[in-house]
């Protein structure tokens, strides 16, 4: 009888664990700017009743060494983050909220709630969603402050290509503020080309696959991540480039720094979420879509401007 429990308590240790080490494979894809440090897959039991799963982005506050990280089912998480000796040392979950509405309560269907894109600022965590196409700030605690104002081409979600493929990603830049860009291009774009665009500005860059997460750079650039899936063969492809912003007027040249593939050995699987952690280092993010069969696997990486 002994070994069965202790099976079971095995079991539910690595169920529950906080990060278990994994393996990309994707060693092959490192170069002079691009470098794994680390990867882990993360796993949390719910807490107060809000499961961990189906992660879309995440926020680093540096101060604080907090990571924030948002679901598209629109719950808000708090982690504790430890990275040292340029390894993930300790992801603990401390907080997991209802991004709220205007009136304080937990907004009712989908269309509410698909938060896709986040990023942190002074003001509070900005968060951008998908279906009724929106950038809202929030309070660190996922309290609704006010709504950003849009652009004029994203405001209406009949121009976008699918109620699937509105705001993904959203990020803060010192010069022209928030930049934020759809999965897909716009019905009356170029569907071969990404534009991102700021209040002011916009900045049409070669499209790869859908863009999925864009940050901001120590030097100003704007970072995109890519994904493209086959869904006939399963293989997956993600790119990470380089977009360096001031040097361009409407057309961009797109510095590709990473791509990673299954087909060349790499484990990959639906990554999504994008953040800074320091001068050049950076954490990218799976969504597990609530699945038992996918994972939620955290990748520190490393990039040399």
């Amino acid at each position: 009888m002994k070994h069965p429990i202790l099976l079971f308590f095995l079991f539910h240790t690595l169920l529950f664990a906080h990060i278990i080490p994994y393996e990309t494979g994707c060693s092959e894809a490192h170069s002079e700017k691009f470098r794994i440090l680390d990867s882990v897959e993360v796993r949390f039991a719910p807490l107060g009743g809000i499961p961990f799963e189906g992660i879309s982005d995440l926020a680093y506050d540096t101060g604080h060494r907090l990571l924030y990280a948002v679901s598209d089912r629109g719950w808000l998480y708090r982690l504790k983050l430890l990275i040292k000796d340029r390894k993930i040392q300790k992801l603990e979950l401390t907080d997991a909220m209802t991004l709220t509405d205007a009136k304080g309560n937990d907004p009712d269907g989908k269309k509410w709630r698909d938060a896709e894109g986040m990023t942190l600022t002074r003001e509070g965590l900005l968060v951008a969603f998908e279906r009724r196409p929106r950038i809202v700030l929030y309070t660190p605690d996922g309290r609704f402050v006010e709504k950003a104002k849009l652009p004029k081409p994203l405001k209406k979600a009949k121009r976008y290509r699918g109620k699937n493929k509105m705001l993904e990603s959203v990020a803060w830049h010192p010069r022209y503020g928030i930049v934020t860009a759809p999965e897909r291009p716009l019905k009356q774009c170029d569907a071969s080309s990404h534009t991102i665009y700021s209040k002011k500005k916009r900045w049409e860059i070669p499209a790869s696959g859908s863009l999925t997460a864009i940050e901001t750079t120590a030097k100003g650039d704007i970072l995109i991540l890519e994904r493209d899936y086959d869904w006939l063969t399963g293989n997956r492809t993600l790119r990470l480039s380089l977009v360096r912003i001031a040097k361009c007027k409407k057309r961009c040249i797109k510095e590709t720094v990473a791509v990673l593939r299954t087909t060349d050995g790499c484990r990959l699987d639906n990554f999504e979420g994008l953040t800074r952690v320091d001068k050049d280092r950076y954490l990218m993010i799976s969504d597990d879509n609530g699945s038992p069969f996918q994972k939620t696997l955290l990748v520190l990486f490393e990039i040399s401007e």
